[in-house]
């Protein structure tokens, strides 16, 4: 099956929503604050400042997203604020297409880094495995930060500006 990465349109907005929901780690004020920012980047409230991508299937439905944006008063850096796969379509390399696409945009952008923020708990075992596995470094821990026991990782991914070579034999 052909896997298309594109901006998210208003058309999407019923399917990511439905993707948001069925996702078993997010909590109900984490999947309302997801579909809001969903709500914000479709109406263009901010104006840019949350940004969609998403993964579709040969019909063009949304299997999961990217949402992200440039972290303000900061000189080439971006935060990723959710990459959120339908649970039928997790572990099937989606994410790691998405944040590949992302990463592509972003150096046309001149960004330096990207940062991705997760919590320590147990459930999100599978979410830090999948920074690693792409070239994030956990920079930073805030203990406790989320809540007791739950802390924030800081996981950082540096872009690279080398020019690509080509063989002109």
């Amino acid at each position: 099956m052909e896997i298309k990465i594109r901006e998210v349109v208003a058309q999407d907005k019923e399917a990511i929503q439905s993707i948001i929901q069925r996702n078993e780690n997010f909590t109900d004020e984490e999947k309302f604050c997801a579909v809001e920012l969903l709500d914000i980047y479709l109406k263009d409230i901010a104006k840019g400042e949350y940004l969609f991508i998403c993964a579709a299937d040969e019909a063009e439905k949304p299997i999961g997203y990217i949402c992200y944006g440039k972290t303000p008063f900061a000189d080439g850096v971006y935060d990723i604020y959710w990459i959120v796969i339908d649970p039928l379509w997790q572990g099937k390399r989606v994410g790691k297409m998405l944040v590949k696409h992302l990463e592509n945009i972003l150096k046309r952008e001149g960004a330096r880094m990207i940062i991705a923020e997760t919590s320590s708990q147990p459930k999100y075992d599978k979410t830090r495995s999948f920074y690693e596995k792409g070239g994030f470094n956990e920079t930073s821990r805030i203990k406790d930060f989320y809540r007791v026991g739950d802390d924030k990782i800081v996981n950082v991914k540096k872009i690279d500006h080398k020019p690509q070579t080509t063989d002109s034999r």
